[in-house]
């Protein structure tokens, strides 16, 4: 059964939330409290409903409770959204999401009953910091959540070192699962990761782990120069 995700206001945050939740196969219902922006909606296909987010009978009519999430995104409304969200946590609502405008803006609704709160300025930005980071240590393919399948050549801390030796799983919590060895012909052979394979220096390791241990590893153990 899909997931049904009520987004309370329509700007530009609230549109491309919703489009992008349909696209994933979410039931996704819009309230705002202006007719001409629930009826342009409406035509385009959306299931758009005109109400006041902070209006007690006005919720309920609509259905903002039997939704699994709420996401509260009502522009540049700070108290508006305030008022929704504590109406939201009165109503019981099941997982209440809301935007916030700035960091004291954060606080004040996380304080009042919302389950999650994004700044979308500064949460983007974090994401590109982080691409950035990783783009600029080793190539990377993400997997699930904060799992991702990394690309790091061995550097001296590990050389000539067995992956038995290494613990790198009690250490790091990372998992090897293959390892590119260039040879003097410059033919590449693939190695099995077993424990009592000996790492050389800018061996590429295809490590399996979460970015931080990765990160981590790579810091500490991986190649200055990448290849």
């Amino acid at each position: 059964m899909a997931q049904r995700i009520f987004v309370l206001g329509a700007g530009r945050f609230g549109i491309h939330l919703a489009t992008r939740l349909s696209e994933y196969g979410c039931e996704v219902v819009i309230g705002d409290r202006n007719p001409e922006r629930v009826k342009d909606l409406a035509e385009d296909g959306f299931h758009a409903v005109e109400m006041d987010a902070d209006d007690e009978d006005a919720s309920k009519d609509a259905g903002v409770v039997e939704a699994d999430v709420v996401v509260v995104s009502i522009g540049d409304n700070m108290q508006g959204s305030i008022l929704a969200t504590l109406l939201l946590k009165d109503l019981k609502a099941r997982r209440i999401i809301a935007r916030a405008l700035d960091v004291k803006h954060a606080q004040v609704l996380e304080k009042v009953g919302a389950d999650l709160v994004v700044l979308p300025s500064r949460d983007m930005a974090y994401r590109l910091a982080e691409r950035l980071r990783d783009d600029a240590s080793s190539d990377r393919q993400p997997i699930s959540g904060d799992y991702q399948m990394a690309q790091i050549r061995v550097g001296p801390p590990v050389h000539g070192k067995t992956l038995a030796e290494l613990t790198l799983r009690e250490r790091y919590r990372i998992n090897v699962v293959l390892v590119a060895r260039c040879g003097t012909d410059g033919t590449t052979e693939h190695l099995e990761p077993e424990p009592r394979l000996k790492l050389a220096l800018h061996d590429l390791c295809i490590i399996v782990g979460k970015r931080d241990n990765l990160n981590r590893f790579e810091r500490e153990c991986g190649a200055q120069e990448r290849r």
